[in-house]
C-alpha cells in the first residue's frame, strides 16, 4: 500500500491568514486560523519520509475540528436568524461526507490520492469561507447598518441637508440629520448591540464608512472609539486603511483623527512616526490627518517635538484643507507653548503659508499675531 503518492503534481503552498478571510467575528475567524494551521501542519508533513500515518492523523484531526467549528456556526446563524442556514449547513453535510471518506479509504489497499485530498481542503475551505461565510456576517451587519440608516432618514430634513452641504467645497453625500440627533441615536443603537466585540463593531464601522454618507460615517467613528479599551497594536493598519479609503472630507477626517486615532496614539506613541510619512501621501485627507490625530495631546502640551516636526514636514503644502489642518495643531500646541510657537512661526513665516499662520496664531495677543504676520 502507497500511502505517500502525491503525483507528480507540486505540492501547494500553505494558507497564510490575513483581514481577506476574516467575517469579522472573533470566534470565528479563531476557528478558521485553527483549521489553517492544520492544513499547513498537513503541508509540511508532506515533506517528511513516511509521512503516511502523520497525514492521517492530522486529516482526522481537521474534520473533528470542522465538526465542532460547524456546530457553533450553526448555532450562530441560528441566533441572528440567518435565511440561508438550510443551504449553507448543507455545504457543511457535504463537506463532512467528502472527508469521511477520505479518513475511511485513507489507510487502506486504494487510499486517495494525497493531492487530491490536499487540493480539495485548500479550495473549499477558501471558497467556503470567502463566499460563504461571509454571507451570514454580511446579513447581521445589514441588519445593524439599516437600523442605523433608518432611524436617521427619521429625522432627516431638506433643509438640513441643504444647510450642511453649504459647510463643504467638496461633494459630500448628506443624508440632513442634525448631528446631535445622529449623536443619540449612535449611542442608542450601540448600547442595544447583543454583539460588542472589537472585530464585530469594526467591521459594522467599515459597512458605514463604505456608504459613504457624512452621518453615517459619524457613527463609524463613534463606534470605533467605543472600542478603545479593546485596541491593539495592530489595529493601526486597519484605522490607516481607513484613513486612506473612506475619509473624503474634513469633517470625516477630524473626527476620526481627533478621537478614535488620537486614543490609539496615546497607547502606542511610537506610532506617531508612522504620521510624518503620512505628510508625503498624495492623498490631502492623509495629510491632514497626519496634523490633526494630534489636535487633543496638542492642547494638553504633549508629543510638542513631533507636533513640530509634522508641522515642518507640511509647512508648504499647498492644499488649504492641509493648511488649516497642520495650523489648527499649531494653535492648539500654543495653549500651552505659547512662545515656542510663536518662535516657529515667526522663523518661517517667509515660507509658511498664509491660511496656516493665520491659524496657528489665532489664539495668541494681538501684539505677537502683528508681528507674526508682519511681511
Amino acid at each position: 500500500m502507497d500511502t505517500n503518492k502525491t503525483g507528480n503534481i507540486p505540492l501547494p503552498q500553505k494558507i497564510e491568514w490575513d483581514n481577506t478571510y476574516s467575517v469579522g467575528k472573533k470566534f470565528i475567524d479563531n476557528d478558521h486560523k485553527s483549521l489553517f494551521e492544520i492544513y499547513n501542519q498537513m503541508v509540511d508533513c508532506l515533506h517528511k519520509k513516511d509521512f503516511g500515518e502523520g497525514f492521517a492523523e492530522l486529516l482526522s484531526k481537521m474534520t473533528d475540528y470542522s465538526l465542532s467549528h460547524f456546530k457553533n456556526e450553526e448555532e450562530y446563524m441560528k441566533r441572528i436568524g440567518y435565511p440561508g442556514l438550510t443551504s449553507h449547513r448543507e455545504q457543511h453535510r457535504r463537506y463532512i461526507k467528502k472527508t469521511a471518506v477520505y479518513n475511511s479509504n485513507f489507510l487502506t489497499h486504494d487510499p486517495p490520492l494525497i493531492i487530491d485530498v490536499i487540493v480539495f481542503l485548500r479550495d473549499w475551505w477558501r471558497d467556503h469561507i470567502l463566499k460563504r461565510d461571509i454571507k451570514y456576517e454580511l446579513y447581521r451587519r445589514g441588519l445593524i447598518t439599516q437600523a442605523i440608516r433608518k432611524r436617521i432618514e427619521e429625522l432627516s430634513t431638506e433643509k438640513g441637508k441643504i444647510a450642511g452641504e453649504r459647510f463643504f467645497r467638496e461633494e459630500v453625500k448628506i443624508i440632513g440629520t442634525k448631528s446631535a440627533d445622529v449623536t443619540a441615536i449612535s449611542k442608542e443603537i450601540f448600547k442595544g448591540l447583543n454583539d460588542k466585540e472589537k472585530n464585530s463593531v469594526f467591521a459594522v464601522c467599515e459597512d458605514l464608512f463604505k456608504g459613504g454618507f457624512l452621518e453615517e460615517s459619524f457613527v463609524a467613528c463613534d463606534w470605533a472609539y467605543r472600542c478603545r479599551k479593546m485596541f491593539q497594536k495592530e489595529d493601526f493598519k486597519l484605522f490607516e486603511y481607513w484613513v486612506n479609503n473612506y475619509i473624503t472630507n474634513w469633517a470625516t477626517c477630524d473626527t476620526f483623527c481627533n478621537h478614535t486615532l488620537g486614543a490609539f496614539l496615546d497607547m502606542w506613541p511610537a506610532y506617531i512616526t508612522a504620521l510624518k510619512s503620512w505628510t508625503q501621501n498624495p492623498n490631502r485627507w492623509v495629510r491632514r490627518a497626519s496634523a490633526v490625530a494630534l489636535i487633543i495631546p496638542a492642547r494638553e502640551g504633549r508629543y510638542k517635538n513631533e507636533i513640530f516636526e509634522i508641522a515642518d514636514l507640511l509647512l508648504k503644502d499647498k492644499d488649504d484643507m492641509v493648511q488649516k489642518g497642520y495650523g489648527w495643531m499649531l494653535k492648539e500646541c500654543s495653549k500651552p507653548y505659547r512662545q515656542e510657537v510663536f518662535d516657529f512661526v515667526i522663523s518661517r513665516r517667509t515660507v509658511m503659508p498664509r491660511t496656516a499662520l493665520r491659524y496657528a496664531i489665532e489664539k495668541m495677543p494681538q501684539e505677537m499675531r502683528k508681528e507674526a504676520m508682519k511681511k
